[in-house]
């Protein structure tokens, strides 16, 4: 379990916490692994998705503060770890298409730019 100067985290997050940490993880991966396949590996975009991942972090704790002050019981701790579950989701979603594996049934509401480039 994953404690924090004696807070468990689970305890505020739920187990909902190491799917995130699981997801941004393989998005990172993946994102490394469409920009080998389309050679556009460059050290400036990585340090800019690592930023934002970060700042998914920081959004689940200002969410956790909120939920706390209003007393919300978890609620919106749980729309917020459900709304970044959902983006990791598409953009590794995204990421497949562009090394070439393609979720047709998926992909087809997606933005055409962001996806499908690794079938050229």
């Amino acid at each position: 379990m994953e404690t924090i100067k004696g807070i468990e985290i689970t305890d505020i997050v739920g187990n909902v916490w190491y799917l995130v940490l699981g997801l941004v993880l393989f998005d990172i991966v993946t994102g490394l692994l469409a920009a080998a396949v389309q050679k556009e590996l460059n050290s400036s975009i990585n340090y800019v998705g690592i930023i934002r991942k970060i700042g998914e972090f920081f959004a689940i704790a200002f969410v956790t503060f909120i939920d706390a002050y209003l007393q919300s019981k978890g609620y919106l701790i749980k729309i917020g770890v459900g709304l970044i579950v959902a983006y990791e989701g598409m953009s590794i979603i995204e990421n497949f298409s562009r090394i070439g594996i393609d979720f047709k049934f998926l992909t087809k509401y997606f933005d055409k730019n962001k996806i499908g480039k690794g079938d050229e």
